[in-house]
């Protein structure tokens, strides 16, 4: 097996010989100086082939490049043990360019690599190889580039800013997860890791990982929060937990019913203006709100009761009167009792009462500030401030007696007042 590896071997090393001599020199710059075949301190041999002298010469100058890069790489990778498992040539060569690209953009700085051109070369060597049986020509170049230890010293502390440039950006990105304000920040946080997490070889890539992560966490969190909607205005946040953050861009905004105006965004309480008149006094009315980013999409329905402002009172059943004392004809502290039926939820304020026997000239004020909440029955009850003729007011000894007057009340919502005619209405006293 190992005699037939070495044949194998010998015979490429034949074939390969027999290759290159087909190709002879058919012209040359000059005398081929004798840094061709050796090093050369402070300098690099930069060699290149090409099908013109032009292509060997572009071919020269990216083998300087090259192995500026090796050097630089092997000297970070010896020198710096945060990178000695990480770096290659390779690498440093993907990465040196990356930073380049990021770094160049806000400092306007050229960087070594870029400025590396033939101009620069110390000396220069060419010839001219013709193959006269595959009648083939191509060019060989030879390039003496200066490069010293300052120059390797300068390249590698220019990296070395870049990294660290870099590092400060990750760093002061991270802390946007600590104090976003808005949803805008989250997906630039989130861009800007991942553009770092693309050019990081090192732990810190996974850090920037860490924190796409949790920015998509923070995003899938964001919820719609009422802020103090009312009857024709909407008005919400956007929260994140406990923490109310803006969005500039606009919500889809749906009704079944409502006709939508003006909204306002982009602001911790926004807003969205809403007339209702075409909108039935039935469960159901709504307004849907709900956003698009990042592939979420937060949403909340808003419902509404057009009567939510509407206030009527209606007098349902009998006026009673009772109790009091009674020494012989008059009757005082009585409590009048007047039994009401609310129509809507909306609160409101019994203000007053009058109560009017009109033939026996008896008239009863009173200033109340009685608040009524929700719909269905209610009892106003009130001690009556005068003494009452039992004789005139007693629906024992006067059968079929009414009582005129009216009550007032306001809504708490609108402050509108309305006022409740009492005509001839039924009442029934205890005595």
């Amino acid at each position: 097996m190992n005699r037939i590896i070495i044949v194998l071997i010998a015979g490429l090393i034949f074939l390969s010989a027999g290759l290159n001599a087909q190709f002879k020199v058919k012209d040359k710059s000059g005398k081929e100086p004798d840094w061709t075949s050796g090093l050369e301190k402070n300098y690099i041999i930069g060699i290149g082939n090409g099908s013109s002298l032009e292509a060997a010469r572009d071919q020269a100058i990216l083998d300087v490049k090259s192995q500026i890069v090796v050097s630089v790489a092997d000297y970070i990778s010896s020198n710096t043990e945060f990178y000695t498992k990480e770096i290659t040539a390779d690498k440093f060569s993907e990465l040196y360019q990356s930073y380049t690209n990021q770094i160049e953009s806000q400092s306007g700085k050229r960087d070594y690599l870029q400025g590396i051109s033939a101009s620069k070369a110390d000396d220069y060597y060419w010839e001219k190889l013709y193959n006269r049986k595959a009648k083939e020509t191509k060019y060989k170049y030879f390039v003496k580039y200066p490069f010293t230890n300052y120059d390797l010293n300068a390249l590698v502390r220019d990296f070395n800013e870049k990294d660290q440039m870099l590092t400060d950006e990750m760093t002061s990105t991270l802390q946007m997860l600590e104090t976003y304000t808005s949803v805008e920040e989250l997906q630039e946080c989130k861009r800007l890791l991942a553009r770092l997490a693309s050019i990081f070889i090192d732990e810190r890539k996974s850090k920037c990982q860490t924190g796409m992560d949790r920015c998509d966490a923070l995003l899938a969190s964001v919820y719609i929060a009422d802020a103090g909607s009312e009857l024709g205005m909407l008005r919400y946040s956007l929260r994140i937990g406990q923490k109310t953050i803006t969005y500039g861009k606009k919500p889809v905004v749906r009704s079944n019913c409502a006709q939508l105006g003006n909204v306002v965004i982009g602001e911790l309480i926004n807003t969205i203006s809403y007339a209702y008149n075409e909108c039935y006094d039935e469960p159901g009315n709504h307004i849907k709100v709900y956003y698009s980013f990042s592939n979420q999409r937060p949403e909340k329905m808003f419902y509404f009761n057009v009567a939510e402002e509407k206030a009527e009172l209606v007098i349902v059943g009998n006026i009673r009167i009772t109790g009091g004392s009674k020494d012989e004809n008059m009757v005082a502290g009585a409590e009048c009792i007047i039994p009401l039926k609310s129509k809507y939820d909306s609160p409101v304020s019994v203000n007053s009462i009058v109560l009017e026997w009109e033939n026996q000239g008896i008239i009863v004020d009173v200033k109340l500030n009685e608040v009524l909440k929700g719909t269905g029955q209610h009892d106003v009850r009130f001690t009556i401030p005068n003494e009452l003729p039992a004789d005139k007011v007693s629906t024992i000894e006067n059968p079929g007696s009414t009582v005129n007057g009216y009550l007032s009340y306001k809504s708490m919502k609108t402050g509108k007042t309305e006022k409740i005619r009492i005509y001839r209405h039924d009442y029934s006293t205890g005595w």
